[in-house]
């Protein structure tokens, strides 16, 4: 429990505010690392369920029902996410 506080008030400290601030503001408002987020959380949670279907399946509402509806695009759509994947990879590789 002690330590949970001290991590809650390290995170939270006025000194790493302006870290997380410029974190966020970073990935949400640059469009190009709002999909690369998006097309990560994709495939993190299909090879998570793939791995252990239990995990995510008990979770279908809710919050964490997030997780699940990006594991059932990663299994329908992935083809698309592949494809989004390799041009992602690409743009980063030699566009920027």
């Amino acid at each position: 429990m002690e330590l949970q506080q001290s991590l809650h008030e390290y995170v939270l400290s006025p000194r790493n505010a302006y870290f997380w601030k410029r974190v966020l503001h970073s990935a949400i408002f640059n469009f190009q690392s709002l999909l690369t987020v998006i097309l990560l959380l994709i495939c993190t949670c299909a090879y998570i369920r793939s791995l252990a279907p239990s995990l995510l399946d008990k979770n279908k509402t809710g919050l964490l029902g997030i997780f699940w509806k990006c594991a059932r695009i990663g299994e329908r759509k992935s083809p698309y996410v592949a494809v989004c994947c390799v041009v992602m990879a690409f743009s980063i590789l030699f566009v920027q």
